[in-house]
């Protein structure tokens, strides 16, 4: 995965994952691995996952604005999750 620049301007490739986790009531409830720097792509699999785990799905969800897609509001819309997501640009409007 190409990682952040560091402070030489020098952007890298390391082996590394990137995390999602689900918490509710502050217990961890679920977690997905991804190959992915972009965290919009990971949020479907990660949902679905869930769904998968506990055979329901949950009934909100709040994240930042990493995951703020058109892609993933539909999907979350479809599957009728009440979705607390920032969109990207919500201050620069």
């Amino acid at each position: 995965m190409r990682m952040k620049d560091d402070h030489m301007q020098n952007g890298q490739l390391k082996p590394v994952y990137n995390l999602q986790a689900s918490t509710n009531n502050q217990y961890l409830t679920n977690y997905t691995l991804a190959q992915t720097t972009a965290d919009t792509t990971t949020l479907k699999d990660h949902i679905n996952t869930h769904i998968e785990s506990y055979n329901e799905k949950p009934e909100t969800l709040t994240a930042d604005a990493g995951y703020g897609s058109e892609e993933n509001y539909t999907d979350l819309e479809d599957k009728e999750i009440t979705a607390y997501v920032k969109y990207n640009y919500f201050h620069k409007e």
